[in-house]
């Protein structure tokens, strides 16, 4: 053991020697972020519904989810859905039990079922048409995400387009302290807090009777979604 340490620390000494005789100066360097934000119109609307039906009998909870979910898979004639744009998900049950203000369970209450399901809409256009058809063909949760379907490709541009912003960022920098802009030594795509943020605009409707008039207009404007990179950059001076 002795003799692996002594071996060790002979190497040390003889590595930093050569460090020392080569005499590397620290390199010179810039770092910068450079952001860039595009906006898009949406083409395409991603309606999530979640069906729920509670009942001591769980046959009758099932039942009436069952009831729910074949009225909303008949939405597919109505509306002319095209093939694989409307899904349903499984079909789940759970117990529900009443609570005490500490939180401790108490008696049974219920069997809780509950069944999602997602459509696409590829026509704007239509917005009041979906809503007026989802809302009056069962008690539901709707849950409306606009997006592109060009957004990886938009996102790509974008990410160029910081890296670009970044190096006239870097390059006007230099410029000032009599410096020149090197070659890049790290590039870096800063992460979201939440990657989906950028490409979708939500909405939630919670609907338990006949909607009123008022909720679906003609007057529907989605609006842009905005899609933002930021791109970090370290750059060596020279």
């Amino acid at each position: 053991m002795r003799q692996n340490i002594t071996i060790a620390l002979t190497l040390l000494f003889i590595l930093g020697g050569v460090a020392l005789a080569q005499g590397e100066e620290p390199v010179r360097s810039i770092s910068v972020f450079g952001t860039v934000e595009t906006m898009t119109a949406p083409d395409r609307i991603v309606w999530s519904i979640g069906l729920t039906d509670t009942n001591v009998s769980l046959q009758v909870a099932k039942q009436a989810n069952d009831e729910n979910i074949k009225a909303v898979v008949a939405l597919r004639e109505q509306l002319g859905i095209d093939e694989g744009d409307l899904e349903t998900g499984q079909l789940n049950v759970h117990r529900e039990y009443e609570r005490d203000q500490y939180g401790q369970r108490g008696n049974f209450k219920h069997f809780v079922v509950t069944r999602n399901a997602t459509i696409v809409q590829r026509d704007l256009k239509r917005f009041d048409e979906y809503l007026d058809a989802l809302l009056s063909s069962a008690e539901m949760e709707v849950n409306f995400n606009f997006e592109s379907s060009r957004i990886h490709e938009i996102r790509a541009e974008t990410r160029l387009k910081a890296l670009a912003t970044a190096k006239d960022k870097a390059e006007a920098m230099a410029k000032v302290v009599g410096a020149k802009l090197g070659r890049p030594i790290t590039i870096n795509e800063s992460p979201q807090e939440n990657p989906w943020q950028s490409h979708v605009l939500s909405n939630t409707i919670q609907v338990q009777s006949t909607p009123s008039a008022d909720l679906a207009t003609e007057s529907f404007v989605p609006g842009a979604i905005s899609v933002q990179v930021t791109v970090h950059a370290i750059f060596e001076l020279e």
